[in-house]
């Protein structure tokens, strides 16, 4: 069985479509999560998904984030300096759609290849990982009682957009595919991140991408003033080249989003 893995998508329908267009081959897609917020097309990166055959997915953070805020919101309340990418993305979807999100499981278990698998979203509250196989033995006993006999464990999280693999001893892993959009402010790679298990065989992986239409978005809120400016200064980390979350904002008269953010 060939399993592509993927997860924190974040409304990156290009980056999310460069995946599906390399691996263009696969039995089954496992997502941990967060399809929406902090991208520009969550209608898109929604559809997509539930396009796809043989599809397992577990709800993220962002997803119950952006679930909450749309029945919440109500569009013109939300001043500039106060508007996020949850609010961008809440004025693009609708309820069914949010209804969609709301439905996803949190976690899931399945087989393949002689392994047992749990995904779940995150570990722990914040970015905690599993450090010990104690910390995976109680873990696994919360969601899982008992193994079948010769079966392999391993647990899928999404969330830090850390790709790894972290063994605990041969039998009892836990992996995160990283993010298919973007990395955390330590991280300038801008390529998209994704792991394939083909036959049990973990292969972790990266793809570019043209990552201009993000930017073009950012440069839009930027001109008209219309978000705050935090917003747009981690899309052009994440998305440009930016070398923090935090640079100051590019003069937009000279900025040219396909060359910032081309492949």
């Amino acid at each position: 069985m060939r399993i592509l893995v993927i997860s924190d998508i974040h409304s990156n329908i290009w980056a999310l479509d460069k995946v599906l267009e390399t691996e263009a081959s696969w039995d089954r897609v496992c997502c941990a999560g967060d399809l929406v917020d902090y991208g520009t097309a969550p209608r898109e990166v929604i559809d997509t998904m539930r396009s796809l055959p043989n599809l397992w997915l577990v709800k993220g953070n962002h997803d119950v984030h952006t679930v909450n805020t749309w029945r919440q919101y109500q569009r013109g309340q939300v001043k500039p300096q106060d508007y996020k990418w949850v609010h961008h993305n809440c004025e693009r979807l609708d309820e069914e759609r949010i209804d969609y999100l709301d439905r996803l499981p949190e976690h899931l278990v399945f087989e393949a290849d002689g392994y047992e698998y749990l995904m779940q979203h995150q570990y722990g509250l914040s970015y905690e990982v599993v450090e010990s196989r104690y910390q995976f033995e109680e873990y696994w006993k919360r969601y899982r009682k008992e193994t079948r006999e010769g079966l392999g464990r391993r647990m899928i999280f999404g969330h830090s957009h850390r790709q790894c693999i972290h063994v605990l001893k041969e039998d009892c892993l836990w992996l995160n595919p990283g993010s298919v959009s973007y990395r955390r402010p330590d991280d300038p790679d801008k390529t998209a991140h994704y792991i394939v298990i083909e036959d049990g065989r973990i292969m972790i992986k990266q793809v570019p991408y043209d990552r201009s239409r993000l930017l073009q978005e950012a440069v839009g809120f930027q001109k008209r003033q219309e978000m705050m400016e935090t917003e747009i200064q981690d899309f052009y980390f994440f998305f440009g080249k930016a070398k923090t979350s935090r640079d100051p904002l590019p003069d937009i008269a000279s900025f040219s989003p396909s060359k910032e953010g081309g492949q």
